[in-house]
């Protein structure tokens, strides 16, 4: 069975490409924190480690897994903290991506690798839908730091012969995400019984589900093509008031209790939606609605602390 190593494999994207992935693959999870408690993680062979400070024991491990592929799901992914420490940013996400590609030049194989990227380094589009090729502007440090990620693939595939494509996740969601406006939401509600959040609620986001993301990396691990760009979304612009209302009828609640304060967190776009052009090239169709994924998220977060 071919391998698969998945860098940050306790994150909310690891786990489920943890699950997603391991019928096709042997899975090596690699990350910082110590190893899950779950049955399922005790299947899989796991690695603590801080990929930009043991950059040897990396070394040790890819040498020891020749992985076919890698899925670089490790670092920050956080906006706001960005902005109160950039450096620490910095570190997660363009230092941790740097150890692993100098790493993997000491093993034999050259495995497919999927960069975690992320719609932010679009900052505040000047059309929509936006595409690929249109000129990136980050307006926070997350967002330059996953750019500079982007340019580092980019170099890596063009003088040392990689083969790492680069996703760029709009806004995604699903059960098992503690961060974020979907987790923070019900932390809101549980604190006040209201749901007061920032902006406007006009500003828009191209939600997509975890599961759909998993769809996402598949289909883009086995496209042929040579683009190495691909947005990840799905190609629909919601309004956070939209998000809200559902999530508070969800609840049980009237849409009265939401609010918005009109101000503007630094860093935060104001409207997304991306073009799906390329990912729907490789094979890629949505399977979970808005709706839906509401639904499901509003169930499992209810049963969290019960």
């Amino acid at each position: 069975m071919k391998k698969m190593v998945i860098t940050g494999a306790n994150g909310f994207i690891g786990r489920s490409a943890a699950e997603y992935f391991e019928k096709e693959y042997d899975i090596v999870g690699i990350d910082i924190a110590e190893k899950g408690a779950g049955p399922a993680d005790a299947r899989r062979t796991y690695y603590q480690c801080n990929l930009s400070k043991e950059p040897a024991e990396l070394s040790m491990i890819l040498g020891s897994v020749q992985p076919d592929v890698i899925l670089h799901c490790a670092g920050s992914a956080n906006v706001g903290a960005s902005v109160v420490n950039p450096m620490a940013d910095l570190d997660g996400n363009l230092h941790s991506l740097y150890q692993l590609l100098i790493a993997l030049r000491a093993i034999e194989k050259k495995p497919k690798i999927i960069f975690m990227s992320s719609a932010a380094v679009y900052g505040n589009p000047v059309r929509l839908p936006i595409r690929e090729g249109d000129a990136p502007a980050p307006i926070s440090p997350y967002g330059l730091h996953k750019l500079m990620c982007e340019q580092l693939c980019h170099y890596y595939n063009e003088v040392h012969g990689y083969r790492t494509r680069s996703i760029r996740i709009f806004s995604a969601y699903g059960s098992g995400i503690r961060k974020q406006i979907f987790w923070d939401i019900y932390q809101k509600y549980l604190t006040s019984g209201t749901i007061d959040l920032f902006g406007t609620g006009d500003e828009t986001r191209d939600y997509i589900h975890v599961a759909d993301i998993m769809r996402a990396i598949d289909c883009v691990i086995k496209y042929d093509g040579e683009e190495e760009i691909f947005n990840v979304a799905n190609g629909e612009e919601i309004p956070i008031r939209e998000l809200a209302h559902s999530y508070a009828k969800q609840l049980g609640e009237s849409t009265d209790i939401v609010t918005f304060n009109g101000k503007v967190k630094a860093g935060d776009p104001r409207n997304w939606r991306a073009d799906i052009t390329l990912l729907k090239k490789t094979g890629y169709r949505k399977s979970v609605s808005f709706a839906e994924g509401v639904s499901d998220y509003v169930q499992w977060v209810r049963k969290q602390g019960e």
